[in-house]
């Protein structure tokens, strides 16, 4: 469906703002949250327990609305889709909480939001489009934002002349940027395969979420054994449930149904800015409720990746929709 581009702020457009805002809150603490509970848990067992709680709720609501008979009409065509980026999807989840595990909370959330400068660059490769020429500033900047952010000594270094081995980014930096590669390869992977099919989006993002939880199932199964997953869920609490309900529902099934609706109400540039403060949301819940601790040039680093993501979202975004 062509949605038009005059959009008139009434009640619809109020509720998709806030419907954005909520979905960039929800997944900036989602990297907080993951920390919290990857203390009791090993990360395939956090990602099996969220995935498979996603998938079966969201499952469900596609049998009540009669959704499932879809797939039988094209099966090898959802399968194809849903499973390609399903692990795509596995690769961007397994990275994303690795670098969780090894850093703060809030470098994550600062850092894995490069993927919308990486985007444009894959974008290039895969579908021949024509870059910005803005798009190398941004990158600049993104690329000092990474240095400044990143938990290098730099006093060390000017007190030993710059020891090459003192700059040299460290595992979780290059986890999240993997991550953030990942996330850019995810998104043009589905433009690619959805933009020209009448799939049903709901029902990609069910293979997409199953394809998940079955890679996570044969990890522990692979990593643990019944006794060990036993004791570790013999840990869990009410707070460490609502922690897990919240990622398993509200960050990834009601985040993906408020999208979903905001977008039919909002122009792109509008929500693509909406969407980049996620990591301005993630920054503040790292620092005031988990108490992180960032020096003033990760400070610096970390408004700089942020402004410039959000300058390129509402850039590329506005120029998309003036080419529509």
């Amino acid at each position: 469906m062509q949605i038009s581009r005059h959009y008139a702020y009434g009640l619809p457009s109020s509720i998709a703002i806030l419907g954005l805002l909520f979905v960039s809150v929800m997944w900036g603490t989602s990297y907080g949250v993951s920390k919290k509970l990857l203390t009791l848990m090993p990360l395939e067992q956090l990602l099996f327990a969220r995935f498979a709680i996603s998938s079966l709720v969201l499952g469900s609501i596609l049998v009540r609305k009669n959704v499932v008979a879809d797939f039988f009409v094209s099966p090898r065509r959802y399968l194809t889709v849903g499973m390609t980026t399903g692990f795509i999807l596995t690769g961007i989840f397994i990275t994303e909480t690795w670098a969780v595990m090894l850093t703060q909370a809030s470098e994550v959330a600062v850092l894995i939001s490069l993927c919308v400068l990486f985007t444009p660059f894959i974008e290039r490769l895969w579908l021949k489009t024509i870059l910005p020429v803005s798009l190398y500033l941004y990158c600049l900047l993104g690329v000092i934002g990474i240095v400044l952010a990143s938990n290098t000594n730099w006093h060390a270094i000017v007190l030993n002349d710059i020891d090459l081995n003192d700059i040299v980014l460290n595992d979780s930096v290059i986890l999240i940027l993997t991550a953030a590669i990942l996330r850019s390869i995810m998104v043009v992977a589905c433009r690619k395969a959805l933009s020209d099919s009448a799939l049903s989006l709901e029902l990609v993002t069910f293979i997409q979420l199953t394809v998940v939880t079955m890679s996570m199932l044969g990890l522990i199964i692979y990593n643990y054994n019944a006794t060990q997953t036993m004791q570790m869920l013999s840990l869990f609490g009410l707070e460490e449930t609502l922690y897990l309900l919240y990622l398993a529902l509200a960050c990834t099934l009601l985040a993906f149904f408020l999208q979903n609706y905001s977008v039919r109400f909002l122009s792109a540039s509008h929500a693509s800015l909406l969407m980049a403060t996620e990591p301005l949301f993630g920054l503040l819940f790292s620092v005031f409720f988990l108490s992180e601790v960032l020096t003033l040039l990760q400070w610096g680093g970390s408004i700089l990746i942020v402004s410039t993501t959000m300058a390129a979202c509402y850039q590329f975004s506005k120029q998309k929709s003036s080419q529509n």
